[in-house]
């Protein structure tokens, strides 16, 4: 096999947790320029979500999700260009990676570093509803269940379908159905809350809305006599 032309890529061992973003960032790190009068610059290649989707066979916002949560761990970097014409991607340490000399200094880890990298991936977890559902066993991120995901935080927003997730991890509940009834049940409550629904049941409590009688027709409490007691008098006869 002829193998003039082709050259190698050394990539790095990075640590990744999960199997899509390796996948991605692999294929990134390949793809990128690594001459020094390419138009772009060493480290750097043009991406479309959609293309990265179709290739893998993922959903748009896996693809999207993946390298957000590469540009938190300081994996990538990601610059939008005009006019819808995809994302600069620029491989972060890329002309350190490519040194094979590095490669052969050992260096003792800094556990101020370790410990920032888990704080960084817990913040990111808990803000990220899509990692959030992964790592917190609700199964495999299809794209069917992607995109219904995404219909409820377009339905509710993140911070509360990331709360309704956290509550059905709590009752040992991982799937979306029960996340939906939770949503559900939240909003009907905010919206009696909204309507004076505690006020309203205080009242009922209390006696003041009965069956058939409106609050106004409603007769008011009869006076308390000291000697005969609550009640009409009797005549004599």
């Amino acid at each position: 096999m002829d193998m003039e032309g082709l050259g190698y890529v050394i990539l790095p061992r990075l640590p990744f947790n999960n199997g899509r973003d390796e996948t991605i960032y692999d294929y990134l790190f390949k793809k990128a320029e690594y001459r020094l009068d390419g138009k772009l610059d060493p480290g750097q290649t043009v991406i479309k979500v959609v293309e990265l989707a179709r290739r893998f066979n993922w959903s748009p916002d896996q693809i999207k999700y993946s390298l957000d949560r590469m540009v938190k761990q300081k994996y990538l970097q990601l610059d939008r260009l005009p006019q819808k014409r995809g994302f600069v991607v620029t491989i972060v340490n890329y002309s350190e990676y490519i040194q094979l000399g590095n490669y052969n200094k050992k260096k003792d880890p800094d556990p101020s570093n370790q410990s920032e990298n888990s704080r960084q991936k817990g913040e990111t977890k808990l803000s990220n509803p899509f990692m959030f559902f992964e790592e917190e066993g609700f199964g495999y991120l299809s794209s069917f269940m992607s995109e219904k995901l995404n219909s409820l935080i377009d339905d509710y927003g993140e911070e509360k379908v990331l709360d309704a997730m956290k509550e059905a991890v709590i009752r040992n509940a991982r799937n979306l159905a029960y996340v939906q009834r939770i949503l559900q049940s939240n909003e009907m409550k905010s919206k009696e809350w909204g309507n004076g629904y505690p006020a309203y049941k205080a009242d009922e409590k209390n006696g003041q809305y009965k069956q058939g009688i409106s609050k106004h027709d409603a007769k008011p409490p009869q006076k308390v006599s000291s000697i005969f007691g609550t009640g009409r008098l009797r005549r004599r006869g």
